[in-house]
Formats: C-alpha cells, sequence, structure tokens
C-alpha cells in the first residue's frame, strides 16, 4: 500500500513539473519584432527560419497539439508554407499567415480548401497544407490538433530552428517506443521532454541516402494500448505488426481475395516451361497495372480485379496482385513490408509500423529469395527501383516474418566509345557510341519516355556541348528490357581543338570528362550511399593528321580504393597515326562509410587530374 501511494505521489510530482513549463509558443500570437527582422544573423544564406515548433501531448485527453511558426526569408523558402505530415482523418487544422502592411499587421487566414487529405492506411492520411498570401517577410503560423502521440518529431531540418520542443505526458494505458536520431544532440531531454534551441540547417552531402537517418529526430511507434479488460498489441514484435497488416482491409483482406487469377495463372502455367520463365511471365501480366507513382504499403482498393480493369493502381496494388499471382502458380511468396529510401531506414532493434510505407513482392525459388518490384514499366524482373534499395526489409508471410536484405548485384554498367579523326581544319569528325546496362539502362529508359520525340532528345543531349553537331543518332534495343540500351552517333565537333604555338591540345574525354570532385567538404559525417555498384569504361580512338608527332598523352595510371571498393585504370597507346586512351571507373561496394571518406575523395582528385590531362601534338 505504501508503495502504490508513493507511485502515485511519484507520478503527480512528475505531471506537475511538466504542466508547469510554460510554452514556448501561443498560436495566434506573434511579436511584431520578428515581422520586421528579414534577416537569420547566424545563417544569413538561410530561405527561411523555423522560429519555434512546439508540441503538447494531454494523456486525459489523448490529444496531440502541435504549432508551427515559420519566418520566410526568400521566395527560395515558400516551399516551407507547404507543409506535408500524416495524421488521422479528424484531425483539426488551423493557419495564419502575418505580413507587415504599411508598419501595421495583416493576417490571413488557412481556408479548408487549401486543405488536403489523401488516404495512406487504414486510419492513417497525408495531409498538405498550402499557406495563403506567402510573401518574403511572411510569417506564418499552423496548428494541428489530433488524437494520440506524433509519429515522429524533427529537432533539425533543411532551414535553421530557433527553437523545438516536445512534452508528452506519461500514459498509464498506452506504451510506445521511441528511436532517436541524429549527430546534434538535444539542449535538455527527459522521458517526458525533448528540447533543441539554435540548430543548424541540415546540409545534404553527394550520395546520401535520405535525412531522416541523419538529422536529429525522434521517431514513435505503439507498442501496446491496455484498459481494464482490454489488451491490443501493435509493435511489440513484428509478429504484432503483421497481425495488424493481414487483419486490415487494405492488405490481408485484399490479399486474400485471388480467385480472379485463376484462369491466368492456369494459362501461365501452361506456357512457361521453368519456374524463371513464370515468374518473369507472373511480372510481365502484372504490369498491366500502371503504377500512379504513389508509394503506399496499403491499397485503396478493397479487390486487385478492379486496378487490373483500371489498368492503374498504386504501388501496393501493384505489388500485392503480383504476391496473388505468384500464389495462384503455387509458388512460396509473400509481401515484403519496407521504408522507402527517401523515408529512411527501418530499425534495426525496434519493430515499426508508423515507419513501413512500400511494399513488394518476395518468391522463395529453387536457388534463393528474389525479390521483385512490378512498378517499374522499364525495369527487369531481378532487379529493384532505386527507392526500394534500402538497408533491410521485413518478410510478412501469414505465419512467417524475418529481415530481408534490400541489395542488388546488378550494377550501373556505361561503355563509351569515341571513334574520331581530327581534321585539317581542325574539326572532329566521326562516332560516339554509348551502351548501358542495367541500373543505367533502365535510367536511361525512364529518361527517354520524357521526351516526345528523338528530335527534341538530340536538342537536349546537345546542350552544353561545346561544338557538337549530330548529323545522325540511331537507338536500339529501346524496348528490349533484358538487353543494353545501344546509341550511335554520327558528329561533328568544331571549335574543342585548340592551337596554342603550333601545338594542337585536346581534351580526349570530351564530353565525358568528371571535371569536379563531387565530395568537396573536407570531412564527412554520413556515409555514401551510392545504392548499387558502377562500372564505367570510356574508350577513346583518335586518328590525327599527317606531319603531327605526340608531345603529351595522359599517361598510364592504375588506382584501388581500400578494401576493394573501387579502381581507376587508365591506359593509352599510339600506332599507326591512331591514339587509344581507355579510362575505367569502378566502385564496388554500394556504401562506403565515412571512415573512409578521406581515401575515396583523394581518389575522386586523382581522377579529376587524370582526366584533365591533355593530348598534345606538335608539327614536325
Amino acid at each position: 500500500m505504501k508503495k502504490h501511494l508513493l507511485t502515485v505521489i511519484l507520478l503527480a510530482g512528475i505531471l506537475g513539473i511538466i504542466r508547469a513549463e510554460k510554452a514556448p509558443i501561443k498560436f495566434g500570437q506573434i511579436n511584431k519584432a520578428d515581422l520586421i527582422n528579414n534577416i537569420y544573423a547566424p545563417d544569413t544564406s538561410a530561405p527561411a527560419v523555423i522560429l519555434c515548433d512546439y508540441g503538447y501531448f494531454t494523456e486525459s485527453r489523448f490529444q496531440m497539439v502541435r504549432t508551427l511558426r515559420i519566418k520566410i526569408f526568400k521566395k527560395e523558402g515558400y516551399d516551407w508554407a507547404n507543409q506535408t505530415f500524416s495524421s488521422d482523418s479528424k484531425t483539426s487544422i488551423k493557419g495564419i499567415t502575418y505580413n507587415l502592411v504599411d508598419n501595421e499587421i495583416v493576417e490571413t487566414k488557412l481556408k479548408n480548401e487549401s486543405i488536403f487529405k489523401t488516404r495512406v492506411t487504414d486510419d492513417i492520411y497525408e495531409i498538405r497544407v498550402a499557406m495563403p498570401n506567402v510573401k518574403v517577410g511572411s510569417i506564418i503560423d499552423i496548428q494541428f490538433m489530433y488524437d494520440g502521440i506524433p509519429s515522429e518529431w524533427d529537432f533539425q531540418q533543411e532551414i535553421p530552428v530557433v527553437r523545438s520542443e516536445l512534452v508528452l505526458e506519461p500514459s498509464t494505458n498506452v506504451t510506445y517506443s521511441k528511436n532517436f536520431f541524429g549527430y546534434i544532440g538535444l539542449t535538455s531531454r527527459t522521458n517526458d521532454r525533448w528540447v533543441s534551441e539554435n540548430v543548424p540547417a541540415f546540409k545534404p552531402e553527394p550520395y546520401m541516402t535520405s535525412s531522416k537517418n541523419y538529422r536529429s529526430r525522434l521517431e514513435f511507434d505503439y507498442e501496446s494500448v491496455s484498459f481494464p479488460g482490454f489488451y491490443k498489441s501493435y509493435t511489440t514484435t513484428w509478429d504484432a505488426v503483421r497481425d495488424l497488416l493481414y487483419n486490415s482491409t487494405y492488405f490481408g483482406t485484399v490479399l486474400n481475395t485471388d480467385g480472379y487469377l485463376r484462369s491466368v495463372a492456369k494459362d501461365i502455367k501452361a506456357r512457361s516451361t521453368s519456374q524463371e520463365e513464370m515468374i518473369k511471365m507472373a511480372y510481365d501480366y502484372t504490369k498491366q497495372i500502371k503504377w500512379d507513382k504513389t508509394n503506399r504499403l496499403y491499397t485503396d482498393k478493397t479487390s486487385l480485379n478492379s486496378s487490373f480493369k483500371e489498368g492503374k493502381g498504386n504501388s501496393a496494388e501493384v505489388n500485392l496482385a503480383l504476391v496473388q499471382l505468384l500464389r495462384k502458380l503455387d509458388l512460396d511468396a509473400a509481401p515484403v513490408v519496407m521504408s522507402t529510401r527517401s523515408n529512411g531506414r527501418l530499425s534495426a532493434v525496434r519493430p515499426s509500423y508508423n515507419k513501413l510505407n512500400y511494399v513488394i513482392a518476395a518468391v522463395l525459388t529453387e536457388k534463393d529469395t528474389l525479390l521483385l518490384d512490378a512498378t517499374e514499366d522499364n525495369c527487369p524482373y531481378y532487379m529493384l527501383p532505386m527507392r526500394a534499395l534500402n538497408g533491410q526489409a521485413q518478410f510478412m508471410d501469414k505465419n512467417r516474418t524475418g529481415w530481408v536484405q534490400l541489395t542488388t548485384k546488378k550494377k550501373d554498367k556505361q561503355m563509351v566509345v569515341y571513334t574520331m579523326a581530327i581534321g585539317d581544319d581542325l574539326s572532329l569528325k566521326g562516332k560516339l557510341s554509348y551502351s548501358k546496362g542495367d541500373y543505367a539502362a533502365l535510367d536511361f529508359r525512364n529518361d527517354y519516355e520524357d521526351f516526345n520525340s528523338d528530335d527534341e532528345y538530340i536538342t537536349n543531349f546537345k546542350e552544353g556541348k561545346k561544338g557538337l553537331k549530330v548529323l545522325s543518332h540511331k537507338i536500339s534495343n529501346i524496348d528490349s528490357l533484358y538487353l543494353p540500351v545501344n546509341e550511335d552517333f554520327e558528329v561533328e565537333i568544331n571549335n574543342i581543338v585548340s592551337d596554342i604555338d603550333g601545338e594542337l591540345y585536346i581534351m580526349p574525354l570530351l564530353y565525358d570528362q568528371i571535371k569536379e570532385n563531387p565530395f568537396k567538404v573536407s570531412d564527412r559525417k554520413y556515409p555514401i550511399d551510392y545504392g548499387y555498384a558502377r562500372d564505367k569504361t570510356i574508350v577513346l580512338n583518335y586518328t590525327f593528321p599527317a606531319g603531327y608527332t605526340i608531345v603529351n598523352l595522359p599517361t598510364a595510371t592504375n588506382m584501388k580504393l581500400p578494401g576493394d571498393a573501387g579502381s581507376f585504370v587508365c591506359k593509352s597507346s599510339v600506332a599507326d597515326g591512331k591514339i587509344s586512351i581507355s579510362y575505367k571507373l569502378s566502385i564496388t561496394k554500394s556504401v562506403i562509410l565515412q571512415t573512409e571518406y578521406a581515401d575515396l575523395r583523394e581518389f575522386y582528385n586523382q581522377v579529376v587530374a587524370k582526366e584533365a590531362e591533355p593530348i598534345v601534338l606538335k608539327k614536325i
């Protein structure tokens, strides 16, 4: 009894301390000095700044109230007046834009028609808010009110944050997990209150996964909810997450409604001669549902037969239909749930439901587990798109769960061949040939589709390429997804060979030269994540005119990164008036740790220097 009483007293004391903290911001009450101020001194380059982001969860009402205040300094900061977040459909939102007109504060209130809600899961919606009358100098105030705790809280953003504070009153009925990310610590923290102040803007770096993996932030998931006579587990284990999904109308129920595929499966079985061919045919058939470019864990429809009839659907509708068809073919197939690359990685130690935003298909073959994503028209069945290459995912069969590695053995493979002759007028004439395989081919096919004609593509290709005239162009294998895309250009190039005091200078790589090191900062905090390995070979063949001798060629080199993470090879030779030079740059590890960054940066410094070495010819 005494122990119980002491617990009650301690809990009351904790609640008193939390509630005694004065709120740092109140919706609708701004400081005129903030409107007058038109620069953020700690970072004058900032297009906007978060003056305060304050959230308070009240246990008695089971309600979260968040107030967000942002100051706009430049036109580039207008995007921050458009906010997107996840919540339930009953979320209450109000907003005000403040402007200073003739030294008077003018208010413009947010209207309902500027609030857009899209269902993402059974009970979660993506809510987009577009604030009105935003100008340079505006302050925007937005208040969100919804049931429950937030799924995430950002203390650091891509713009500076003056103050961010989150308070969660202790709950006797709800338990939740919390995951902290980031390289910048908090100003203060307890079990229920977290505060950060004067946090600098997060600066993205090249070849980096989502900033969500590195910004200072908290992610939350309900573990369980209990009341007298009631208990429900949410994310205590991955099995509990699976049960949530399979009990959902828009995941488990829709997945089990597959009778409409009976005749399709029968036809595929009759026509296929191997398991691999069966998988490929199922994959190709599912592509009749054209992906609508939305990433979803749940379907919008209660039957995927309607997705086939309509010929379009979200990512869940495409890939759950693929799982259905693979199962109808008596293959051991199941959904794999995950977080996309832009959404940040799943925690390796804590199950999560809120973090899941995508689903792909897995089929256990005689050799291994094959991962499939049928959303991309131009993707072969054995490749995952870049957004799905994001660490680990969870296999979610009816009775099985487990980690699946989201990696690929395929590369970005490119081969470039220049066959050029130097004319007496110092023009270059000849052929540029490009071959692109695997991920390079996928990227090319996707990009090429955006052009209305080949002429439009050629116009785009010539942009930034000094002196280039395209005489003819041919593409082959553009529709053959399992073959490399090949391009041949007949070209003439002027004003690119320089005559300096009787010597001819040519930068041999022309338009494929790496002129800048992509890794400019001296110290990197985050891993380098290429997504997949890369392999580019460039072969240059130059015929030079009679009466010239060679003064300089790029010297041979062979460089390797530690741990076989990559290599660069350059070779050159001369025979019968022809110069042959080859370059090969390979990145064999898709992820390079920040501890290896100094080596990688110096490696690229040397690559840039080597590719800048000219061919120099002198008249005899």
